[in-house]
């Protein structure tokens, strides 16, 4: 077992254990154990996880024991931060409409709407009862401080990209703006929390917040760049899914902002449809083809790959930051391996 693993299978059983600390028998919360992947839709166990990479939370844990920080700490700010982050994957799932995640039924499609909120804002309830048990009241406060700034730039995010879906005229700017509020702060707070909660220092974490937002900037238009080109196999994603749900993803804005005024009409007109048709598909392929909106997003995503790295390389010979420079290169490699 590789030492990344070591610390995805620590950070599974202490969101378990938490889990676990603040529940109860009623089922609402057998559907928040389903929502985090560990058992069917009927409450029995799953012999397989099916839940999310656990990839902030892993941030989290691996920063902080870079500094050599207490893991106890670490490992209840990681499952915070994951609470967190399942909270606003329910309630995105309500508002977007999305049947599916992670190939299972999601919360609302199998219990209601309803119901779905109340297990979002159980989760949500869930991030705050964790914090209680941090070792430092400094601690406490501080982590209280940028979870609930956190969680507003959240919702603010959640807001812009809901409102773009009725918009023709959605800026590069505005969708920047939109991924870091709800992409990339949390990962830039999943950064400062580890750092903070190991050495105390404000100045030196805020470094490490502006790692987690490249990070994240990077992880979202990459993500977005998989949804239209990525190998499904790889991705679990539906080919060409993102077109035919018609997001408006990174590539998509910026195919607009290249395009001539007669082509942005006519994309206009194929986005307000109320069911694509493959031709359709196939005029936003050759547009983005036409465009070369595919090797802009992919230069888009490295710049902030490369911002982020940066300060990796700013302080590995401070502290030992091995396990973070090898999970980068994993995700960049995933992504830049369909490239061509």
């Amino acid at each position: 077992m590789d030492s990344l693993q070591k610390y995805l299978l620590l950070i599974e059983r202490r969101l378990q254990e938490n889990w676990e600390r603040f529940s109860n028998p009623l089922p609402l919360y057998l559907f928040s154990a389903y929502h985090m992947g560990w058992v069917d839709e009927s409450g029995n166990p799953l012999s397989e996880f099916k839940g999310g990479k656990r990839l902030r939370p892993l941030l989290c844990v691996l920063i902080n024991q870079a500094f050599n920080g207490s893991l106890d700490d670490a490992l209840n700010l990681a499952s915070s931060l994951e609470f967190l982050h399942n909270f606003s994957l329910v309630h995105d799932d309500i508002q977007d409409g999305d049947e599916k995640r992670h190939n299972r039924w999601t919360v609302w499609r199998l219990w209601g709407v309803p119901q779905a909120i109340n297990v979002g804002d159980s989760l949500f309830n869930l991030c705050f009862q964790v914090l209680t048990q941090l070792s430092s009241p400094l601690l406490q406060r501080i982590s209280l401080k940028e979870i609930t700034n956190t969680i507003q730039e959240l919702i603010e995010g959640q807001y812009l990209d809901i409102s773009f879906e009725k918009r023709n005229d959605v800026y590069l700017k505005e969708y920047m703006t939109m991924i870091e509020k709800k992409t990339a702060r949390l990962f830039a707070t999943s950064l400062f929390l580890g750092s903070f909660s190991a050495n105390y220092k404000e100045d030196i974490s805020r470094k490490f917040f502006e790692m987690g937002k490249n990070f994240g900037m990077f992880f979202q238009i990459a993500d977005d760049i998989m949804g239209i080109w990525g190998d499904s196999r790889k991705t679990g994603k539906t080919p060409l899914g993102d077109l035919w749900k018609k997001k408006k993803t990174f590539p998509i804005i910026c195919l607009l902002h290249e395009a001539s005024d007669k082509e942005r009409q006519k994309i206009y007109e194929i986005w307000n449809k109320s069911n694509l048709l493959e031709q359709d598909i196939s005029y936003i392929l050759q547009a983005l083809e036409r465009k070369r909106v595919k090797e802009i997003s992919f230069n888009t995503a490295k710049k902030f790959f490369e911002k982020s790295y940066k300060i990796i390389e700013e302080y590995e010979e401070l502290v030992d930051l091995s396990l973070i420079k090898e999970l980068f290169k994993n995700y960049y490699n995933l992504i830049f391996s369909s490239q061509s």
